[in-house]
């Protein structure tokens, strides 16, 4: 019984992390996560679905969810008190950080990463942290 609430909360939570920060993961990731833990897709269907191997599949997932939790354990846009109250501030703005964040995470090779600290700083700075 334990372990099926274990799986129903990390089921939440990767899909609120997934509707936050889904924007900053490749579109296979996103896509996969979005099969798996939002339409309950198991990875056999969704490596049928894709013509591919269920390691694969696995490997996305897996990945794209440690990214998700990453992108929150920097920036707790799920913060509990956050969340409760929707307190945050400037919202369209912190969206927009977002969105220039995963085009800056987009590129195939980042040289120069000080663009990518900047913005990940401007977002901590508008969230208060």
């Amino acid at each position: 019984m334990w372990a099926v609430m274990a799986d129903l909360e990390e089921k939440q939570m990767v899909s609120q992390l997934l509707d936050v920060y889904g924007a900053l993961l490749t579109d296979r990731q996103r896509d996969f996560l979005d099969l798996h833990y939002n339409e309950d897709l198991s990875y056999g269907e969704i490596a049928e679905g894709e013509n591919i191997s269920r390691q694969a599949v696995h490997d996305t997932i897996h990945h794209g969810k440690k990214a998700l939790f990453r992108f929150e354990e920097h920036l707790h846009l799920l913060d509990q008190p956050r969340r409760q109250t929707g307190a945050f501030p400037d919202k369209e703005r912190i969206e927009e950080e977002l969105t220039k964040l995963a085009a800056l995470l987009r590129d195939d090779i980042i040289y120069n990463v000080k663009p990518l600290r900047r913005t990940v700083q401007g977002i901590l700075d508008l969230l208060g942290n």
